[in-house]
């Protein structure tokens, strides 16, 4: 219960009453308006997106104890030497195993065979956080399982990662937002919302850059850095014929290539 009250207050309520107004008073964008003629379609990924994410937690452990994977009880506490370890230092083992799986499964996802699952998160033509869990179900359930499933079976205690979790989505819902931060010196290590940024232009020295979810240091190391003084003035993709209804989004990565696609 107090991890779920933490998760809801970091979630849902600290971007409302947090980012919300930080946008209105450092904004990337100025003339971008509080509510955008797409947010009503983020509102929809919003509410759709908890009840696949708790779908795909029922249907991960359910297997894991009937085939024999794990006890409840490990299920509950990890196991092994990695699990004995004090949390402070599982959790930043945790952040940094996290942060590379995602790293290459973000890059796997720019691929060709995976772009169009991936291309409904880069969709929208003004970015704040609202726009952060614009995601195509594909795309979700391949990268949770990426992401849980390593940690989980190098013996992780679950409880660490149900307290790390929702400090990763408020921080993406961060980089995300309407906001000019650069972080500083501390933009070194930590990705920020002027650096995420520029993941998201269409411009084309900022394409397939950026990948990184938490720390920046995996984009220097495997060349995709980029970071200028300066932030993107354009955002989205570049296929005109890109659906802009839910379903038709939903659609679009099965569709059969066409001319022009």
């Amino acid at each position: 219960m107090e991890v779920f009250a933490f998760s809801f207050a970091l979630g849902v309520l600290a971007p409302i009453a947090v980012l919300w107004p930080l946008e209105r008073f450092f904004p990337a964008n100025p003339s971008q308006p509080f509510w955008r003629p797409d947010s009503r379609l983020d509102v929809l990924y919003w509410l759709s997106l908890p009840v696949l994410r708790g779908a795909l937690a029922a249907l991960a452990a359910i297997p894991a104890i009937a085939l024999g994977l794990f006890s409840e009880h490990e299920l509950a506490h990890g196991f092994g030497p990695l699990s004995r370890q004090p949390g402070w230092l599982q959790a930043i083992e945790f952040l940094v195993l996290f942060d590379l799986i995602c790293y290459w499964a973000h890059r796997t996802f720019h691929g060709p065979r995976l772009w169009k699952f991936h291309a409904i998160h880069h969709s929208s033509p003004q970015l704040d956080w609202l726009s952060t869990v614009r995601h195509h179900p594909v795309n979700e359930i391949v990268m949770r399982i990426g992401q849980s499933l390593p940690v989980l079976l190098l013996g992780f205690s679950p409880t660490v990662l149900a307290w790390c979790l929702p400090l990763v989505t408020v921080h993406s819902l961060l980089i995300h937002s309407n906001l000019k931060w650069t972080f500083g010196p501390l933009g070194y290590v930590l990705v920020s919302p002027a650096f995420h940024h520029w993941h998201h232009t269409s411009q084309s020295e900022g394409i397939d850059k950026n990948f990184a979810e938490i720390c920046p240091l995996w984009d220097r190391l495997f060349g995709t850095y980029y970071f200028p003084n300066h932030l993107p003035e354009k955002y989205g993709i570049h296929d005109l014929a890109f659906p802009d209804r839910f379903f038709g989004q939903i659609a679009y990565p099965f569709r059969r290539a066409v001319k022009g696609d």
